[in-house]
């Protein structure tokens, strides 16, 4: 899928789904990049993590102008959850309250089984942005009342805004990219 002239790409396929969510803001070189920012970056958002969403491979999808704001108020929702965990600091009421709120719809969902495989069924009326952010709240949920929540960690790197999951002892940052970001920019602050 095309946005912003790239292909949106699922960027870290490992980690958990509100983890994920939260990378759809970041840094592509100099750029900063808000895959929530139109309706069609929204739409192809939602293309490529259609599996994780728990939707069909296909079907039509709605999403509208008003989902975005929906969409970026949820995702620093989520965000303000996975820093405080980071930062050992406790979350505003409201981040807390819009994420329970929103993960709590998941349970109107009933798993269907069809010949494309394993789907989430939700209710008549049910719009994509309400699965999307039913989803993404549940994700949260889960990961920050297991212990991988202990796992999770801030990129240091420049021009960095991602969270990670340090999967592997000594793991620094969320990529081989960013780590070499970072072992330049050292490098140039020394040599100066």
């Amino acid at each position: 899928m095309d946005t912003h002239a790239r292909t949106t790409i699922e960027i870290r396929p490992s980690e958990p789904l509100a983890v994920e969510f939260t990378s759809s803001w970041h840094y592509e070189g100099n750029t900063l990049i808000d895959e929530f920012s139109t309706v069609e970056s929204i739409a192809n958002w939602i293309v490529v993590y259609r599996d994780r969403l728990g939707m069909p491979p296909s079907g039509p999808l709605s999403v509208d102008h008003s989902d975005a704001e929906r969409l970026v108020e949820a995702r620093e929702a989520v965000r303000e959850l996975l820093d405080s965990v980071v930062d050992a600091s406790r979350p505003g009421v409201a981040a807390l309250r819009l994420i329970n709120k929103e993960a709590h719809r998941i349970h109107v969902a009933t798993l269907a089984w069809t010949p494309n495989g394993p789907h989430l069924r939700w209710p008549p009326g049910t719009s994509t942005t309400d699965q999307l952010v039913a989803q993404v709240c549940a994700s949260t949920v889960r990961v920050l009342g297991s212990p991988r929540r202990n796992l999770l960690r801030r990129c240091p790197a420049p021009r960095c805004v991602l969270f990670f999951s340090a999967l592997r002892t000594g793991q620094m940052w969320c990529s081989q990219s960013c780590g070499n970001r970072a072992r330049v920019a050292r490098h140039s602050a020394r040599s100066q």
